[in-house]
């Protein structure tokens, strides 16, 4: 398992402007809006999808659900998302803690998030967020519309 040691090793390794923040409660985007004053756009969801053998990551933002066939259409595979158990083996991660970046996989970004300046995704657990610029994640991802 991977988690938020490891995201702080990584963010710092890889030089990349981003924050983990501690917060009481946030396995929802509701909560996370809720906790840190913030608008539920500015909140990102990493989704876990799995194509064939392979994991898949799609970010959206609060407001915004992953349109499954316009990422089949992006990635020539058709895909699913992934279940909860699964997570944690498909990323080193546990489902709520995904965070925007550090993956072995192909991240594809909706563009809509774009639009913040700052975003908080998931931090290596439910205990953390990571507060992050969108172009940061642009670098390690493939921006397309993907929300429905």
């Amino acid at each position: 398992m991977k988690g938020v040691r490891w995201l702080e090793s990584y963010i710092n390794e890889k030089n990349i402007d981003a924050k983990i923040i501690e917060v009481r409660k946030a396995s929802t985007v509701k909560e996370a809006a809720e906790e840190l004053g913030c608008s539920k756009r500015q909140i990102i969801k990493s989704i876990v999808l799995v194509a064939g053998d392979e994991a898949v990551i799609a970010i959206v933002d609060g407001t915004s659900s992953v349109d499954l066939k316009r990422v089949e259409k992006l990635i020539g595979k058709s895909v699913r998302v992934a279940e909860r158990e699964e997570v944690l083996d498909l990323t080193g991660f546990p489902a709520g803690g995904v965070p925007p970046v550090g993956h072995n996989c192909k991240v594809i970004l909706d563009e809509r998030v774009l639009k913040n300046e700052k975003v908080y995704g998931g931090g290596g657990d439910e205990k953390h967020l990571l507060l992050i610029s969108p172009s940061e994640i642009v670098e390690r991802a493939v921006v397309a519309r993907i929300r429905k």
